[in-house]
C-alpha cells in the first residue's frame, strides 16, 4: 500500500521515550509493573510471543487490591498498602492508561524508590502495532498499518458521494468530559431511538428496516443494522460517540483505492480470545457462537478456531468499509449473533454479553479475510 507519511511529532516523541525507557530499564536490578489488569496482560502476552520490549516484572503492584488476582502469570501482585518497603531500590513502570496517571502519581508521591516511567497511551499503541506487525507476519497474515496522524484533514469534494459513515450516539451514554471532534464524513445517528421520544440526532435508527428495539442488548449493533438496511453510500460504517478514528487519515487509501477496509488498531489480548472473552461474558455464549458458525457458516469456522487460540483482538465494531463487503460481513454477523440469541432465549445469564460477543465475531470475519480484502488498520481517539 501507499506510504501516507510518518506519524505525528507526539508519536515520535513517544517512539524516543519507548526507548530510553528500554534502555534505562536493562540496567535495573528490580523491575515492577504498577498496574495488573488488562494492559499488563497484553505486555506479558508480547513478552510471551518473543516481542520483548520490557523485560518480565518481579512483581506487579496495584493500589486496592480488592477483586485482585494474587498473580499474573505465576507473577506475584502485591498491594501497595503495608508492602511500601517493596518497592525501594526499584524501578516502576506504571502501565495504565493516562488517565489514571495523575491518581498514581499521588498514590507514590513520598515513596521510596528508584525510578519510575509511564507506559503512556500513545506509547502502548507504538509497542502494539509494532507488535501486531511481528504476529501478522509470523502467521502469514497481511494488512497495511496507517500512520499514527491526529491532524490530517481531506477536502469534502474527495469524500462527497464516497464514504458516509455514522456516530452512534444513545441517551443514556455516559457524559463525555471532551468534546468529539467533528469530520464531514461522519454523521450523528441516535441508536435504541424506538425506546424513547427524546431526539439527540437528526437520523434515529427506528425508520425503515431496523432493531432499534434490541439496543439495550445489541447496543451500537442497532445502528449497524440500519446502516445495513437502509444507506447506500460506496464505503460505509460506525463509530462510537466516543471512539472514532483519530483523524482524517483513515480515509486516505479509500480515496486512492488501496483499501477495501479500515479498521481500528487491534488489542493484543493475553493468553487467547477465548479467555478473555471471559473477562466481559460467560463462556455458554463463547460456545454457542462457535457452534452455530459451524453449522451454518462453516467457512468460517476454521478459522473460528483459529481465533479462539490467538490473541488478536479488533474491537468496537468499528468499520470503514467498500458496500459489498460491508453487506456481506453485516450478513454473517447478524446471522450468528441472531441464531445466539435464539438458542439463549431462555438463558438466565448475563443478555448483555449478546453485544460483546459481536466483537469476537467481527473479527473472526475480518481475519479469514485478510487475505482477501486490502485491510488496513487505524488508531482510533476516544474520549472520557
Amino acid at each position: 500500500m501507499k506510504n501516507y507519511g510518518e506519524d505525528d511529532q507526539c508519536y515520535q516523541d513517544a517512539d524516543k521515550a519507548l526507548e530510553i525507557m528500554q534502555k534505562a530499564i536493562q540496567m535495573e536490578d528490580k523491575l515492577l509493573f504498577y498496574g495488573a489488569g488488562l494492559r499488563s496482560e497484553e505486555i506479558l502476552q508480547m513478552q510471551e510471543e518473543g516481542f520483548g520490549f520490557l523485560r518480565t516484572p518481579d512483581a506487579f503492584i496495584v493500589s486496592d487490591g480488592r477483586g485482585c488476582r494474587e498473580s499474573l502469570n505465576g507473577i506475584p501482585v502485591y498491594q501497595l498498602d503495608g508492602n511500601e518497603g517493596f518497592i525501594e531500590d526499584a524501578c516502576i513502570v506504571v502501565i495504565a492508561m493516562d488517565i489514571y496517571h495523575e491518581e498514581i502519581k499521588k498514590k507514590l508521591a513520598g515513596l521510596r524508590y528508584k525510578s519510575l516511567f509511564f507506559l503512556t497511551d500513545d506509547m502502548e499503541h507504538l509497542l502494539t502495532r509494532e507488535f501486531l506487525r511481528h504476529y501478522l507476519q509470523q502467521h502469514g497474515l497481511v494488512a497495511d498499518f496507517l500512520p499514527f496522524v491526529r491532524e490530517n484533514h481531506v477536502k469534502r469534494e474527495m469524500y462527497e458521494g464516497l464514504v458516509q459513515t455514522y456516530r452512534v450516539m444513545c441517551l443514556s451514554d455516559v457524559k463525555l468530559t471532551h468534546n468529539v471532534e467533528q469530520h464531514g464524513w461522519i454523521a450523528s445517528l441516535q441508536v435504541g431511538a424506538a425506546l424513547t421520544n427524546e431526539r439527540i440526532a437528526e437520523l434515529c435508527d427506528n425508520t425503515g428496516d431496523h432493531i432499534s428495539e434490541k439496543n439495550p442488548y445489541y447496543n451500537e449493533l442497532t445502528g449497524l443494522y440500519w446502516v445495513w438496511k437502509n444507506t447506500d453510500a460506496p464505503y460505509s460504517g460506525i463509530c462510537h460517540y466516543r471512539r472514532q478514528f483519530e483523524s482524517d487519515i483513515a480515509l486516505a487509501p479509500i480515496i486512492d483505492n488501496t483499501a477495501d477496509v479500515v479498521l481500528p488498531l487491534p488489542f493484543v489480548v493475553g493468553n487467547s480470545l477465548a479467555e478473555y472473552y471471559l473477562h466481559w461474558g460467560e463462556k455458554t455464549y463463547y460456545m454457542q457462537m462457535i457452534a452455530v458458525i459451524q453449522e451454518k457458516f462453516p467457512d468460517y469456522f476454521e478459522c473460528a478456531n483459529w481465533c479462539k487460540t490467538h490473541i488478536m483482538f479488533i474491537p468496537n465494531n468499528i468499520c470503514i468499509a467498500r458496500r459489498e463487503i460491508l453487506n456481506d460481513y453485516c450478513n454473517f454477523l447478524f446471522g450468528v449473533i441472531d441464531e445466539v440469541e435464539k438458542r439463549m432465549e431462555c438463558y438466565a445469564g448475563k443478555k448483555q454479553t449478546r453485544c460483546w460477543l459481536s466483537e469476537h465475531v467481527s473479527t473472526i470475519y475480518f481475519v479469514r479475510h485478510l487475505k482477501d480484502y486490502r485491510i488496513a488498520f487505524a488508531n482510533l481517539k476516544r474520549y472520557w
